[in-house]
This record gives C-alpha cells, structure tokens and sequence, in this order.
C-alpha cells in the first residue's frame, strides 16, 4: 500500500471506527441529534487544524461541511466533561498506531531497521486535573497540573508516537524505555533517560543505543582498571577519541565511547547554563570536576565501529532535534500548550482537539514531504490547512479522499521550500557526514 492509500485509511479509521469506539466509551452521544459520533470528531478535529484558535462559530462552519447543521450555540452547549472524556480517548487510540513512510531521509539511516528518537514535553493543564495529570507545581514541570507527552519520532519513516503521561513523572521511569523497538533498531535519547540497565536491555534485545554519557558513571578500559574520564582523554590524540569500554561497577556495561572536546565558547556556555541550573535546584556552586566535564562532549553507543563513524555519531546525536522541532510546531503552529476557553472544560476540549490535530498534521506531512529534504515541515504544515475543506467533504462523502491527498502532494512538490542556509543543515549531514561544520579542539 502506497504511503497516500495508507494515509488515506488512517483518516478513514480515525474519523469512522475510532470515533465511534471512543463515543460509546465516554457516553458523548446520548440522543443523536444533528452530531454523530463521527461528525462530532471531524468538526474539532479539521476545526482546530484549520485554525488553532477557532471560535465556536468557526467550529459551527466546519460542523456543516462534516454532515451537521449546527449553530454556534449548539457546539458550545456541546462542551462538557463528557467530550473532554470523548476526545481525550480519541487522541489515545490514534496515537498509539503510528505508522510512517518507506521513502527514507539518507542511506545512513537504512543501516538500521529504525533510528527512534525519545524525548517528552510537558502542557500545564487547569488545576482541577490535578488528580489525573498531577503536576511539579513548579514552572518547570508544570503548575499543579500537567501532562507529559513522551514522543518517539522515527528519523527513517517519520513514524511519531506519543504517550500521555503525568506532568511530574521522570523521563528515566517512562514506560516507553523498555518498548522493544525490533532487532537492529537504533534508540536515541538526551541524559533523561539515561540508565545502564536499560541499554543493557536494549542489547540482549539485539537493539542498540546512542546516548551522551553521564556524569559520574564509572568507565574502565579493557584491563578492567577504572580511570579518570577527564584525565585519560586529556592524554588522547585526534580530534575524536573512539575507545571500547565498560561502565559501571556491578555489571559492567561494554560499549562504544566517542569523545570531543567543544571550542571554549560551547564550553564557556555550558558552565554558565550549569551553574544556573545548580544554584536553582540546589542552592550551590557546581563542583570544578563537575565544571571541567562541559569542555568535553561525550557519547556511548552499542553500534560497532565498522557500522557508524565517530562523525555519523555525532550527526545522529545532533539529528536529535528534530523532535524538539517536532514540539515546537505543536506548540507555535497549533497552539497545544495554550490553555484558551472561558471555562476549564473548553480549555481540555482545545487541548485534546489541538493534539489530535496535529497528529492528523503530521501524517499529511509525512504523506506529502517525508524524505524530501528540500522541503519545510513547517510550510507543509501550513499548506495542509488550505485543503481542510476539501478533506472534510471527502469524509463526509466517503470518496475522492485519494484525490485530495494527491493533490496535496503536488502542491508541496511545487512549493514549501526550505529556506536557504549558510550552514548545512540536519538533513545534508545525515547524507554526508563530511559536511559537519563543527570545530574540534
């Protein structure tokens, strides 16, 4: 099945047999009346991604192009705990089925059966569902109230999936780090996440792991001698330092450790944003140990040195990002994080009808640009807004949805450049690792 039928069907089932289950669930549809189960889904769901910030007489138009002649006093008198019940159960199936393209964005990603990236953002959400989603109380977290969205995105397929967790769980204790990804996957995550246990896991599962290398975590070489991690790569040659060894004391971990020390500017910046974050949380100066490990850079990984270079390993780590660009369409594009709504209950219907919106974003995405590395995800995220209409007429009539999603791919073919750079970007390391712009010491 081509990526656009496979687009297609997804739609189909999010807005036919997902809808439906969700409303039985949560009881949304009592008498039905003008909305139906699915026209209900398709009038927030299309209504948000159209505009992110759609008032009620916004949603009533888009209600009549789903099936439902609604006026804006019908779709505000449909606000109620129920919906948020309803929606919130939507976004939970759909996010679960991620599924992504064949056409891959460099042949360094094909070494791998796929190249994950975990990372979480955090939504403040109303105090009232504190209970639910229990926050840090704190600006960091989260006020009383938060939720946590633990996002896998697939650098290979464009595949994202999103677990909705509590806004004060730690990243290391998410569920998502012992999900068997399938042998020759490649995992890539930030210190959050970082546990010796679970990259052992990850091994015996035939997966491998890509992760900076903690501070404190006990390195020996092969003589099984312990060093000073610092003072042995201070006594090394090159501008890369690619070194076998095990971590950890109980049961030594043996991996890869690739090492480089950053220019003083990055260095200069690390300490600086150190020693802020150590005189907040814990009301004292960092330790000059602790300060002399920002000159360095260092990452471990299980895959051997005759399937990654020391620079593909520093290209993957920083391909990282783009989850974190991921997040930040989310939440400038379609607003997720705002908390918009005269009462709590139509603050969460705009949180759940925002999320979902920008799940059905992506697909489209992926369906009209994944592995075109000319192109900007944030323009074709634009782009999809234009054709909105046109999808929820499709659904409503139940064909020439596959025409619209062709033709959405031509209007990205022809438009949605990438704007110029005077540096290579994200994509063109991936492609060619010799390009990396990145001065060694």
């Amino acid at each position: 099945m081509g990526i656009i039928a496979k687009v297609g069907a997804r739609l189909q089932w999010l807005f036919g047999p997902c809808a439906a289950e969700a409303a039985a669930e949560s009881g949304v549809i009592v008498r039905q009346r003008k909305f139906t189960a699915l026209s209900l889904a398709r009038t927030l769901v299309l209504g948000f991604l159209q505009n992110p910030d759609a008032s009620d007489e916004d949603l009533a138009q888009m209600a009549v192009q789903c099936g439902a002649d609604v006026t804006p006093q019908a779709v505000e008198q449909r606000h109620s705990p129920k919906l948020v019940q309803f929606l919130e159960g939507l976004f939970r199936r759909a996010s679960q089925m991620a599924f992504g393209s064949q056409r891959s964005l460099a042949p360094l990603l094909d070494r791998f059966a796929s190249v994950t990236v975990l990372d979480s953002s955090t939504i403040t959400l109303p105090d009232s569902m504190a209970e639910q989603f229990p926050g840090c109380g704190g600006s960091y977290g989260g006020g009383a109230a938060a939720m946590k969205l633990q996002t896998e995105l697939d650098l290979r397929s464009g595949a994202v999936h999103v677990s909705i967790e509590a806004g004060r769980s730690a990243d290391g204790t998410t569920p998502r780090q012992l999900v068997r990804r399938g042998a020759g996957a490649l995992r890539i995550t930030d210190l959050g996440y970082f546990s010796l246990a679970v990259f052992a896991t990850i091994v015996q599962w035939g997966e491998h792991f890509l992760s900076r290398l903690q501070y404190g975590t006990t390195v020996s070489l092969a003589s099984s001698t312990a060093v000073d991690v610092l003072e042995w790569l201070g006594q090394q040659a090159g501008p890369f330092v690619d070194q076998a060894v095990m971590l950890g004391k109980d049961q030594p971990l043996a991996c890869r450790l690739i090492a480089w020390r950053v220019p003083p500017e990055q260095a200069n910046r690390r300490r600086q944003k150190l020693r802020e974050e150590t005189r907040s949380k814990k009301g004292r100066e960092p330790s000059a140990a602790r300060l002399a490990w920002c000159d360095w850079t260092i990452l471990i990984t299980s895959v051997p040195q005759t399937s990654l270079t020391p620079a593909e390993a520093v290209v993957l780590y920083r391909a990282r990002w783009q989850v974190e660009l991921l997040f930040k369409r989310w939440k400038s594009q379609d607003r997720v994080a705002v908390l918009s709504g005269a009462t709590e209950v139509r603050q969460m219907v705009r949180v759940w009808s925002r999320l979902l919106a920008a799940l059905v974003q992506h697909w489209l995405m992926i369906a009209s640009a994944w592995g075109d590395a000319t192109k900007s995800p944030s323009k074709v995220c634009e782009a999809v807004r234009n054709l909105i209409s046109r999808l929820a007429a499709d659904l409503r009539r139940g064909r020439g949805l596959l025409r619209t999603l062709a033709d959405l791919c031509r209007i990205v073919a022809k438009t949605c450049q990438r704007n110029k750079r005077s540096k290579p970007g994200t994509f063109e390391l991936l492609n060619d690792a010799a390009l990396l712009d990145y001065r060694l010491t």
